[in-house]
């Protein structure tokens, strides 16, 4: 086991120390009690919901790659997982997750990385958008009925900052004139040594990240985008259902606009690379903001950890089972004998 693998399991194993610790806080004996409300059949309901979310999100990245590719779905959803547990054991907003994704799909398209990397900035496009405007959606009625915190604020302005810019990045003004020009090779191909790669890397990662522009603003039509936009707006409105039906399964009764700000703005804070998988802030986030609708913090944190079960553990399960598979068939990541493959990323920029 290296050094990194080793940072890993670390940060993974605070993360659960911080949830035990915040149990021991609020109470374990309340906390069990609330827990104890929640029957077999009730877990197997959000299950079922989650399952169905993944699906569906694996189908938003089928339908991208298959716009220049082809690759089955089957393929694309043990793809999806298998990166979701990088994702879910690394700290870093999800970039170590969506890297791997690029790199498990070049290996079943055979598209060129720029092409990848411009799949890749649609599909967070896609994603982000819809979810700041689900956030938007809930926050004006809430402005005046609850108090809400000022960094609930600043966090939502700036991820509406981020999709922003991540829109002028795919659909920039200049979007005309690279749907007008040719997607063109990379520079040089040789490179005589290292002192000169290093001098040359900046014209080459603009030259990549220009031909990623090019790539995702001819990868949809505008009924496309629009159309799976809309599928992944109903992927965001999912995740407070299952937290609504959470807290109908503990027997908690929640205002509606206090379940979708608390699941939102959780998801929002895991976002930040502190711990692997937001573990610890998501959990503490919602507690203290059901706290906002009358609940105590043990049943907030109750209802968070029934939450994560649903949409972290039980995906996290099935991630380890599509790494299984997928390992079988090919490696996960790049070895020391893929030089070539090596090569080949290095060349693209």
């Amino acid at each position: 086991m290296n050094s990194m693998s080793i940072s890993k399991l670390i940060f993974f194993l605070l993360g659960i120390a911080a949830l035990l610790f915040m149990a021991l806080l609020l109470g374990t004996q309340e906390l069990g009690q609330a827990l104890s409300r929640v029957s077999p059949l009730a877990v197997a309901v959000l299950f079922t919901l989650q399952l169905s979310t993944l699906l569906v999100s694996a189908w938003i990245w089928h339908f991208l790659l298959n716009r220049k590719s082809s690759i089955t779905f089957s393929a694309v959803f043990l793809v999806n997982q298998a990166a979701g547990l990088i994702e879910s054991l690394t700290p870093s907003v999800k970039f170590g997750g969506e890297a791997a994704k690029v790199y498990l799909f070049r290996q079943r398209t055979g598209q060129a990385y720029q092409e990848l990397a411009g799949t890749l900035f649609v599909h967070k496009f896609l994603t982000m958008t819809p979810f700041v405007l689900l956030c938007l959606v809930l926050v004006l009625p809430s402005f005046f009925m609850f108090e809400l915190p000022v960094y609930f604020y600043v966090a939502l302005a700036v991820l509406t900052a981020m999709c922003a810019g991540l829109g002028l990045l795919c659909y920039g003004k200049d979007g005309e004139e690279r749907k007008a020009s040719p997607l063109q090779d990379p520079l040089e191909k040789s490179v005589p040594g290292r002192l000169e790669y290093l001098k040359k890397l900046p014209s080459r990662v603009a030259v990549f990240l220009q031909q990623s522009r090019l790539a995702a603003s001819r990868l949809l039509s505008t009924r496309q985008l629009l159309a799976a936009m809309l599928v992944s707006l109903l992927i965001w409105v999912f995740y407070p259902i299952k937290v609504y039906l959470a807290c109908t399964f503990l027997g908690l009764e929640v205002h509606p606009l206090i379940i979708g700000l608390a699941t939102l703005f959780a998801y929002m804070v895991s976002m930040v690379p502190l711990l692997p998988g937001g573990l610890g802030t998501y959990e503490g986030t919602m507690a203290l903001f059901f706290t906002i609708g009358g609940l105590t913090p043990a049943e907030g944190l109750a209802v968070s950890l029934l939450s994560r079960l649903t949409t972290f553990w039980f995906p996290l399960f099935i991630s380890a089972l599509s790494c299984l598979a997928l390992s079988r068939t090919s490696p996960l990541l790049p070895e020391q004998s893929g030089i070539q493959e090596k090569q080949q990323a290095k060349q693209t920029l």
